[in-house]
């Protein structure tokens, strides 16, 4: 899947999948598809192709003039397609102008060290999904979400349970299909269907696309419940979204092209769980960390406003921007911009901001071993209840649960039940 831990990194919190034979040049959102758009050459798609056929080296010589042409190229394509035309533009503006000093500052540029200094820049914007890639990390990208939706051998490693003793743990690592298929989830909370309630352990789950997130958070949230919006530049005008509820089914070949579809179709969604939707009755707790991401923060920030979990850990990455891959005048070169914005079910942004949870953990920082342990230990310790109420204000650490008034006559000591 990788050929570094960046690429992985970038991999994982990519919102998207792309079509077998080649992708669109559609506009996504984060909450669905990140699917290979074009701009340099306008109504191309891109197909493998387009990565395999380019016989550019990463160590060939560049002049001044044509590393200003490439940057120019790079910060020209973001400016046509990013999300809201006014989002930091005077931050990208000086950004550029520095960067076309440093590039001026020598005589000669390899397509390696230029596309180092490209991408060192535009991690300066602070805004998630934008990125250069070269034709080898390209055709990584476009094979990983190239592959059909059924995927048995995959799943397994990206959805696992746990028994602690009348806790159920829901490990997730991906919401990237086919890594993750509905049959996975439902055969995984069949598993723990005789717990009295749920950890959902999101560490390091950088994200997915929107289908998979309905998969599980249906069962936390309930029916007909707004999961979040997204909208596209184009979609800033309208006033009302499009509805789409549930999502596509894994006997769907390709997932992700159906929600490349969709969001080439529509540009303000607002997504909602299905209206037959069977809502659990139990306590759920979801599990974050910082590197917990997109639609992984999606799915977090709908549980934690429905009010229907606690969000244990710490505050989420904040990087929530819908991306959309587009051809850059470099054969086989492809730039990652972000050109939907996701929002919140009550309207809130998360990108740059991020989900703080209702009960910090710091052992959850810089990737701590004892994150799950002292999770774990947190809930089995207090008596919770189906019922319970969850505070409109986070709260800020593991000591302000002690003070949660519980009212449900409906009480369930998961503490005792846990030595049952």
């Amino acid at each position: 899947m990788k050929i570094s831990l960046i690429i992985t990194a970038l991999l994982v919190n990519i919102l998207g999948c792309a079509a077998k034979k080649a992708i669109s040049s559609s506009l996504s959102s984060p909450s669905s598809s990140s699917q290979f758009s074009t701009s340099h050459r306008s109504n191309e798609e891109v197909s493998l192709d387009w990565f395999t056929d380019s016989k550019l080296k990463s160590t060939d010589p560049i002049s001044v003039q044509e590393a200003k042409l490439f940057v120019n190229n790079v910060y020209q394509t973001l400016e046509q397609n990013i999300f809201d035309p006014t989002f930091n533009k005077e931050l990208r503006q000086q950004n550029f102008k520095a960067l076309v000093a440093q590039v001026e500052a020598k005589p000669t540029w390899s397509r390696l060290n230029l596309t180092r200094l490209v991408n060192n820049q535009l991690e300066k914007l602070s805004i998630s999904h934008v990125r250069v890639f070269d034709p080898i990390e390209g055709e990584q990208l476009f094979r990983l979400f190239s592959e059909p939706s059924v995927s048995k051998d995959k799943t397994t490693a990206t959805v696992s349970t746990q028994i602690r003793g009348q806790l159920g743990i829901l490990r997730v690592k991906s919401f990237v299909i086919p890594q993750i298929t509905k049959v996975a989830v439902e055969q995984a909370l069949a598993q723990l269907s005789q717990t009295k309630a749920l950890l959902i352990d999101l560490r390091e789950n950088g994200g997915g696309v929107q289908s998979s997130i309905s998969y599980l958070i249906e069962y936390i949230i309930g029916p007909d419940k707004v999961i979040s919006t997204e909208k596209t530049r184009l979609g800033m005008a309208l006033k009302q979204p499009y509805i789409f509820r549930g999502y596509f089914d894994d006997s769907v070949k390709n997932v992700a092209l159906a929600e490349i579809k969709l969001s080439k179709e529509k540009n303000y969604i607002e997504y909602r769980t299905r209206l037959e939707a069977q809502k659990d009755s139990r306590p759920y707790f979801i599990l974050v960390d910082h590197r917990c991401g997109s639609a992984c923060e999606v799915f977090a920030a709908a549980a934690q406003e429905h009010r229907t979990a606690k969000i244990l850990g710490v505050r989420t990455s904040g990087s929530v921007l819908g991306g959309g891959v587009f051809k850059l005048r470099w054969q086989g070169f492809i730039l990652l911009a972000p050109i939907s914005q996701t929002f919140s079910p009550k309207g809130n942004t998360i990108e740059g901001k991020g989900v703080e949870p209702d009960i910090s953990i710091p052992e959850c920082k810089n990737n701590g071993n004892q994150c799950l342990e002292k999770a774990i230990k947190l809930i089995l310790s207090y008596p919770q209840t189906t019922k319970y109420p969850i505070p409109t204000k986070s709260e800020k650490s593991a000591k302000s649960l002690q003070k949660t008034i519980l009212n449900s006559e409906e009480r369930v000591a998961v503490g005792q039940l846990s030595a049952q």
